[in-house]
This record gives structure tokens, sequence and C-alpha cells, in this order.
């Protein structure tokens, strides 16, 4: 009798054991499922974020710097054709306290955070005093591009515009009429005019898209 008594104890013990062990393995495999869960929304998340901010994105005028107008145009399904990385997730795009875009069920998820810049373009129109004998004048701002309007007075001919001493445009037989003009965005321009008489204010007509900037964050969220 006490021999299966011991018997009957070591089963019920090794039942006992094995089932610890089975609940053990069933909650370290949760755990690591959980873990590789994460892990891959947050890759998600960051792959997400860094396309969005490069200088190669559809919605940057260039590197970590977003247009306003282009990402305002952000859709769930552009961001699904274009990120194929969030295709199958939910997501969210937040800049500042504005809500971007949002798809699915981004309830909880991983959140990336970058401070960016988000530009957007003013129209500036001016018509410059002009003196002889080089016919300078500066833009205040910088700009990528110009468009000028030449309407000299009559007997007046310009023939050749500069800026900062590059020739943009020439004509040996007169400049009329509007032209646009790119130039660096990266320095101050200074245009100055070839002309065979006087010009003054309202000979030229100088319309520049200088370049506004503020600092945000913006937020990606990418949920299961």
């Amino acid at each position: 009798m006490r021999g299966q008594a011991n018997l009957l104890s070591l089963a019920v013990a090794l039942l006992v054991l094995t089932t610890v062990a089975g609940i053990g393995l069933h909650v370290a495999d949760g755990a690591f499922a959980s873990t590789d869960w994460t892990a891959a929304e947050r890759r998600a998340a960051v792959s997400l974020s860094e396309r969005l901010v490069s200088a190669g994105s559809p919605f940057t005028a260039r590197a970590n710097v977003l247009n306003r107008s282009r990402v305002s145009s952000l859709d769930p399904s552009g961001v699904r054709s274009q990120f194929p990385v969030v295709r199958d997730r939910s997501v969210r795009i937040r800049l500042g306290d504005r809500q971007v875009v949002s798809y699915g069920t981004p309830t909880g998820g991983t959140t990336i955070r970058r401070v960016v810049l988000l530009e957007r373009r003013q129209r500036v129109q001016v018509t410059p005093p002009l003196a002889p004998p080089n016919y300078t004048t500066t833009l205040p701002r910088r700009t990528s591009r110009i468009r000028l309007t030449v309407d000299p007075p009559a007997g007046t001919s310009v023939t050749t515009v500069r800026a900062n001493d590059r020739v943009v445009l020439r004509n040996t037989s007169g400049l009329d009429g509007t032209f646009d003009v790119r130039v660096s965005p990266m320095e101050t321009v200074a245009l100055s005019f070839d002309a065979s008489g006087p010009l003054g204010r309202g000979d030229v007509t100088l319309t520049y898209y200088p370049e506004l900037t503020t600092k945000t964050t913006l937020a990606v969220t990418v949920d299961a």
C-alpha cells in the first residue's frame, strides 16, 4: 500500500511539474512574440518617418524640410502606395497638433517623433527703384525662382539681365515681356540690368517666392 501511495504521489508531482512547465513555456513564447511584434512596429514606424523626411521624398523641399502643401495632400491611399512598408498596418501621421492622415485603428502601436521644418512659399511682388549706372536691385529674401517683367520706356532697350553676375537673360534686340528665371536659393540674389537708356521704378517688376519655415514635430504612429 505504501508503495502504491508513493507511486501516486510521484505521478501527481510529475503532472503538476509538467503543467507548470507548459504554462511557463506558453508565457515565454507569448513574451517573445510580443517583443517581435513591437520590434516590427518600431522598424516600420522608423522607416516611414525616415522616408517621409528624406531628400528624395515627394513631400520635402529638401531633407527634413516638409513642403506644407504637399504634406496636406497626404491621404491613406497615397501612404499605402508610396510607402509599402506600412501598407497592411494602421497608421497615424501628425504635424504638431494637427492630424495629417489616419487609417486603420492606430490606438496603440509605436510612435516615432522627429523635429522638422515645415515650409511654405510666399508670393511677393516688387517694383524696385533702379538707378544708373548699374541698375541693380537686391532681393531681401532668398528664393529659387523669379518672374521678371520688363517694360522699358520708349527709347530704352534692356539687353541683358544678370543674377549675381551670372547672365540669366539676354537679347541683343531688347528684352520686353515676362520671363521666368531660376536662381540659387542658397544665396541672396542681386539683379542687374544692361540698358541702352534710363530705367526707373515701374520699368521692371519682380515676383519672387521666399521660403518661410516653422519648426514643428512630425509624429508617425504604426500599429498592428
